[in-house]
């Protein structure tokens, strides 16, 4: 495969030195750079000519972003999520070999409880992310909470310096409550862990199982570890080569 990466997300992120020194790879910095005819691979920033190119020119894309289970444990993001033509992995494959023992649950998995004292709202930040499913935010907001009068609202806490209390504080929200719904948070994936049902309004890794309870996890838990690496595995080649074998 050949393969275009922005300048930009370079800079952000330490995932993409095996991709440059093993594949081909070209560096771009704006709209005019872009070829339609390579896989674009990209973090943060999800920059507007980005989303424009991947619509106008129907490009192939990587999406890297946060992992979904184990940065509760390092001061940086220590596992990244890789997608395929989306903003998370909601293609559920099936696996030749196990890697559940790479996901660090810690004291983030419990059995199934059902009961609880609210429904658990939790809210997306109105960034270029959300403005990729074509929406406005404010009307969206305003007819979600319309819809869920009566649950209990998170809103995501923005800027680097949340981000420990976020892990601090979503936790016992969850677990307190009767299910979680989201648009797209990584809440969706705390919450299945956590014994929770899950909603989905928008995309996820874990859509293929919302509004399901008692299940056996397992399936769940090898998608999830398919669908991370951690900074090392991004190092030796292993999460592209897991990725394009479970994704493609």
């Amino acid at each position: 495969m050949r393969f275009q990466i922005p300048a930009e997300s370079i800079r952000t992120r330490d995932v993409f030195s095996y991709l440059l020194d093993n594949f081909d790879c070209k560096v771009i910095s704006n709209e005019f750079e872009i070829d339609p005819a390579r896989t674009l691979v990209f973090s943060h920033p999800f920059d507007n000519y980005l989303q424009d190119a991947i619509r106008k020119h129907n490009i192939n894309f990587f999406y890297i972003d946060n992992g979904y289970i184990g940065n509760h444990r390092y001061k940086k993001p220590w596992y990244y999520r890789i997608s395929y033509n989306c903003l998370q992995n909601t293609r559920v494959s099936t696996v030749s070999t196990s890697r559940i023992h790479t996901l660090e649950l810690d004291d983030r998995w419990d059995d199934w409880n059902l009961t609880g004292e609210y429904d658990l709202l939790v809210m997306p930040l109105p960034n270029k992310l959300f403005t990729w499913f074509g929406k406005d935010y404010d009307t969206w907001r305003e007819n979600t909470l319309a819809q869920y009068p009566d649950a209990l609202v998170r809103d995501k806490p923005s800027g680097r310096a949340s981000r420990q209390q976020r892990f601090k504080d979503i936790l016992p929200l969850i677990r307190n409550s009767r299910k979680v719904i989201t648009h797209h948070s990584m809440a969706a994936v705390e919450a299945l862990c956590l014994g929770k049902p899950i909603e989905i309004l928008g995309e996820s890794a874990v859509q293929h199982w919302q509004n399901k309870t008692k299940f056996d996890r397992t399936k769940m838990l090898e998608h999830i570890a398919h669908s991370q690496f951690s900074r090392d595995e991004f190092a030796d080649g292993t999460a592209w080569q897991v990725t394009l074998e479970y994704q493609l």
